[in-house]
């Protein structure tokens, strides 16, 4: 029985029986002209290179920006690099791994390049583009953070943003993931490119006077302040005290704002509080998700971009069991010119696209519950901090990316007025295409305000139902879908007598 207790203990202590410990990783390495086939990224278990980028993990490879590796490495394993003929330097040694880390991913300061903005910085320069240009910018809280309940800004641009107006609406938000920090740039440059083109440039001029736009630079403000601060370059949740130990901000603790959706909530993260991706205690846990949800709510979107880091590649909803998502006419084709848009990091291609799963995530909620085409844009490569060198040209990337995906809220598809047939106000009721939709996803609706439910479609006939609780049922068949641009269908609903 002592022989029990004392391996137990040595197994709590130091692993195995007679292993000895793991020599620590106390050396930052730069290793340049890596091979290709070397730094291939890892996606799955045992999957990628020698020198492959874990977005999970920061206890070896840091970062693989183009053919140059920063990784954590023993003292054996660095003299293993020079004798295989790595071209390799230890840029600093440190018994702290946070230090090193920050090294690696922030840079000889420590902190990261003032290229970054923070949130107040953000906010700021909003601020002086809606002073600027009050008619087209206007700032809405839409929640605040789980932990230090900071506000969370939404923008609405518009040729007139100071109401919601009857036309189709687009939202780009970013950085669910704190450390993913280029959907802040991206979405500010749009911002200011929005700003300044009105009257001026005729394509920015036509998207504010047909459409409105909605930014949400930042989703997880207190996860993007952890990392803009310079406080740890490794944090991708958000800041919740997940223990209730009184103490935040030690790593790894929070939640994963983009597992906490409830569209197969439990299919999506981890319920391990310390795994990067831990899906909270039950859906919507997070005062995150629940101000997305908010705006969702208040506003029917058309299509959205959800902008994360790395891989260059363009995530849309979804395979499922093996099937597409029910719309998968329309969403693949504009997930497919969206990538074709979007340059790569190296000049040498454009972005691959790929379907994702139906689990917990934005994408699929937005889509799976709401019925908005959403796409996740994952944005550069090697790292979720890229060297400053490398903003600008993701940044304009993206924004020509912008250009091909608003070109989709044209149409074509379906412009839906609801009614009531007695008193002529707007109705919120379902408009189904039984043709199209399925059990996989949430019925959709029109909205309240307008009982408007504008719909992308494949040109011809289309079958629609709406129907609303009081009512009668209207059921208009072969409702031909032009090629271009919006086909208007008005729907009076008679009331049920009584």
């Amino acid at each position: 029985m002592l022989r029990i207790v004392i391996i137990g203990l040595l197994l709590l202590v130091g692993g195995p029986v007679g292993a000895a410990p793991e020599p620590p990783r106390n050396l930052l390495v730069e290793i340049r002209h890596v091979p290709a086939a070397m730094r291939t990224p890892k996606i799955g278990e045992g999957s990628g290179g020698r020198f492959s980028f874990d977005s999970y993990k920061r206890d070896r490879v840091l970062s693989v920006v183009r053919d140059t590796v920063l990784t954590l490495a023993t003292k054996e394993e660095f003299a293993a690099m020079l004798r295989d003929g790595f071209e390799a330097k230890v840029v600093m040694e440190s018994a702290d791994h946070l230090t090193l880390v920050k090294r690696g991913i922030y840079g000889p300061t420590l902190r990261p390049d003032p290229i970054f903005h923070s949130y107040a910085q953000i906010v700021e320069r909003a601020g002086q583009l809606a002073r600027a240009h009050p008619q087209l910018i206007a700032r809405m809280q839409i929640g605040e953070t789980t932990q230090f309940r900071r506000p969370i800004y939404a923008f609405r641009l518009s040729n007139d943003a100071a109401r919601p107006k009857e036309r189709p609406a687009v939202l780009f938000d970013g950085v669910h993931h704190a450390d993913e920090v280029m959907g802040a740039e991206i979405i500010l440059a749009l911002m200011e490119k929005l700003a300044a083109g009105y009257g001026r440039d005729p394509e920015v001029t036509a998207w504010l006077d047909t459409l409105e736009i909605y930014l949400v630079p930042v989703v997880n403000v207190d996860g993007h302040d952890i990392i803009t601060s310079g406080r740890d370059p490794r944090w991708r949740k958000n800041v919740r005290d997940v223990n209730g130990d009184g103490v935040t901000g030690v790593y790894p603790e929070g939640v994963d704002v983009n597992r906490g959706y409830d569209f197969n909530w439990a299919m999506g993260g981890s319920g391990n509080p310390d795994d990067p991706s831990y899906r909270g205690s039950f859906p919507f846990s997070e005062a995150e998700n629940r101000a997305m949800r908010r705006l969702v709510d208040e506003r029917q979107f058309l299509l959205s971009i959800s902008y994360h880091s790395q891989f260059e590649v363009v995530f849309y909803p979804w395979v499922w069991n093996g099937m597409p998502a029910p719309d998968d006419a329309v969403i693949r084709p504009i997930a497919t010119d969206l990538a074709a848009h979007l340059r790569t990091m190296d000049g040498l291609g454009t972005y691959a696209v790929s379907p994702g799963g139906p689990s917990s995530q934005s994408y699929p909620w937005l889509y799976g519950r709401r019925g908005v085409f959403d796409f996740i844009v994952e944005t550069g490569k090697g790292a979720h901090i890229l060297p400053a060198t490398e903003v600008p040209g993701i940044i304009a990337a993206n924004l020509e990316g912008v250009r091909a995906f608003l070109k989709h809220a044209r149409g074509p598809g379906l412009a839906v007025r609801i009614t009531d047939a007695v008193t002529g106000r707007p109705l919120a009721a379902e408009v189904w295409l039984p043709q199209i939709e399925n059990e996989t996803v949430s019925r959709r609706e029109s909205d309240a305000r307008f009982g408007r439910r504008w719909r992308l479609l494949t040109p011809g006939k289309h079958n629609v139902i709406v129907s609303r609780e009081g009512y009668r049922t209207a059921v208009v068949n072969d409702v031909v879908v032009a090629g271009s641009g919006w086909t208007p269908l008005e729907v009076r609903l008679e009331p049920e007598k009584r």
